[in-house]
């Protein structure tokens, strides 16, 4: 995937959003994201400092256990014990990291720009964005949910109409055909920082 997806990760749920508060949220912390990415660059700062600074922005409004069970899909999820979901929402999260860390170098001057939101459900928004570039101009879509009390918080991407969480689940899916859980977990354990 040539994209770069601005988005990612801890699943600390102290915060979240209010629905008011998503569009004005992302537009703020995605510019932000972009100062640190050319700040970066122009100081030659490493690309784990930069994509930490990053994640601290978004970490608190995306929901990496849902996320994570989402992509293990809920049978294989609900035979696992709270110790193996914990596991996996851990490995599973670092794998993200790792993806997102990776693509940091493609960032060549992009702008990301908040189009429109669209509250396709009740309990569902969508954020629309697009990353264009000098030639290229790609949409990418945060899905956001409401939880409890009314909190809004992540629980996909779609680049260019594809969703990371089915991306995951269809692979997560072919490996389980081939492995045992466990054999996926340690798989998910060799993804470095």
């Amino acid at each position: 995937m040539k994209i770069f997806i601005l988005c990612l990760l801890i699943v600390a749920n102290l915060f979240a959003l209010e629905e008011n508060q998503i569009e004005p949220f992302m537009k703020s912390n995605i510019n932000e994201a972009i100062q640190i990415i050319k700040s970066g660059k122009d100081n030659n700062t490493s690309r784990e400092v930069i994509s930490e600074k990053i994640f601290r922005l978004f970490d608190k409004i995306f929901d990496y256990k849902l996320m994570a069970r989402l992509s293990l899909g809920s049978g294989t999820w609900r035979n696992l014990n709270s110790a193996q979901q914990e596991e996996f929402t851990t490995k599973f999260t670092t794998r993200l990291k790792a993806s997102y860390k990776s693509k940091l170098d493609k960032y060549d001057n992009q702008k990301i720009i908040v189009d429109a939101i669209d509250k396709i459900k009740p309990n569902r928004i969508h954020l629309l964005t697009q990353i264009k570039g000098d030639k290229e101009k790609f949409d990418v879509i945060y899905k956001f949910y409401k939880a409890a009390h009314d909190q809004w918080y992540i629980y996909d991407v779609d680049v260019l109409g594809v969703s990371i969480i089915q991306t995951y689940r269809s692979q997560f899916s072919d490996e389980l055909k081939k492995q045992s859980f466990n054999e996926l977990l340690a798989k998910l354990a060799d993804i470095k920082n």
